[in-house]
């Protein structure tokens, strides 16, 4: 009887877990709406749920509704009245409750244009320090003929508004490009960046708004995009070729580690997403394109013609998805440039898909999913 009483109990006390667990959609044929029913114009930034149970947030670029160039994506690259280029792209802010597309409402702009240095803005991130109970965001910046620089914001919340702190991060690398963020459980935070298509770690001061200048250096070369993440203790560092706007997507390369700043294995299973044209798993969704062509040399292309990405995107950032049972599913998120259904830079979509983790830490192939299903 007493066996039976404390199942009962267990059950009684469980029973609320799968009652709030939700099963979503996510699917990647079709572009990401918002409530409206209009297509997103997000890219290349960070999505995060920072209360349990909580909105998630998406702070990402705003493109505008340009036409992609007709052939490469970086076609134009240097003039500012390019699509892609201009100084006037927006932060744009958006919150979610479960990530599904129509469930997305614009909240606004992170920062005024006039607000912020002038430059050409890509990548922001967002992140929480809980040194000093502040919502945290960087992005990167190009200005014509100069360096290319970080700048720090703050708020109190992450629907802002937020107020810029620093206009010139001080990585010790100089100017740096694509860039993402780690704070580690104990506080810490960490840069990790490109510059002259290498790629390094640094570790900021405690306010996040500096560098302390202690540093690693990855050996690859032509690389950007990264991702910085932690899991079961395991520093994981990502990035790919260099990938301009580029149609057919870049590789990802996972680099693990027991401290942030290294020194960092690259996983034995090499790139996870670079696959030979040839390879029947491509299917015809994932060459569609209006305007876009493969840009030579570049992303997969990079170390041999004959490879394209599975999921023809480029590496943009992993979405941790814990639900009320607190397992935790890692979204890996990419772009797909030149691939708008209409043409327009705007519209381009992003692909994502759940990550497979071995018990070893190691991170298991890339692959196409026409859809799958979430547990938020």
């Amino acid at each position: 009887m007493k066996k039976i009483l404390n199942s009962l109990l267990y059950v009684f006390f469980l029973f609320p877990l799968f009652i709030h667990a939700v099963q979503v959609t996510i699917n990647n044929l079709q572009p990401r709406l918002d409530i409206n029913g209009i297509i997103m114009d997000a890219h290349d930034g960070s999505i995060q749920q920072f209360e349990k149970n909580g909105l998630y947030y998406m702070h990402a670029m705003q493109y505008g509704l340009c036409e992609e160039p007709p052939n490469y994506g970086c076609d134009g690259a240097g003039m500012s009245s390019k699509c892609g280029f201009q100084m006037n792209h927006n932060i744009s802010i958006w919150s979610s409750p479960n990530l599904t597309s129509g469930s997305w409402s614009y909240v606004g702009n992170a920062i005024n244009v006039a607000d912020r240095p002038a430059g050409v803005v890509f990548r922001p991130h967002l992140v929480y320090n809980p040194n000093t109970k502040l919502y945290v965001l960087i992005w990167n910046y190009m200005r014509w003929n100069l360096p290319s620089l970080y700048a720090v914001a703050i708020a109190e919340t992450p629907s802002g508004p937020f107020k810029l702190i620093n206009s010139a991060l001080n990585v010790s690398r100089g100017g740096g490009g694509d860039f993402d963020i780690l704070v580690d459980d104990d506080g810490n935070g960490y840069i990790v960046y490109s510059q002259n298509y290498y790629m390094s770690v640094e570790q900021l001061t405690p306010d996040f708004y500096y560098s302390t200048g202690k540093s690693y250096m990855f050996k690859e070369y032509f690389v950007e995009a990264p991702i910085f993440m932690k899991k079961n203790n395991i520093y994981y560092v990502l990035f790919g070729w260099c990938c301009c706007y580029c149609m057919q997507g870049s590789g990802v390369l996972v680099h693990t580690s027991n401290n942030p700043l290294g020194p960092y294995t690259l996983q034995a299973e090499d790139d996870l997403a670079c696959v030979t044209k040839s390879d029947n798993s491509i299917t015809n969704v994932q060459l569609k394109s209006v305007n876009g062509l493969p840009t030579p040399n570049q992303g997969c292309e990079f170390h041999n013609i004959n490879t394209t990405s599975i999921v023809r995107s480029q590496q943009n950032y992993i979405i941790k998805v814990t639900n009320s049972t607190g397992y935790t599913t890692y979204v890996w998120t990419g772009d797909r440039w030149q691939q708008a259904p209409d043409g327009i830079k705007g519209h381009e979509p992003q692909y994502w898909t759940p990550l497979n983790f071995y018990e070893n830490g190691t991170i298991g192939k890339m692959q196409w999913l026409d859809e799958f299903i979430l547990n938020v």
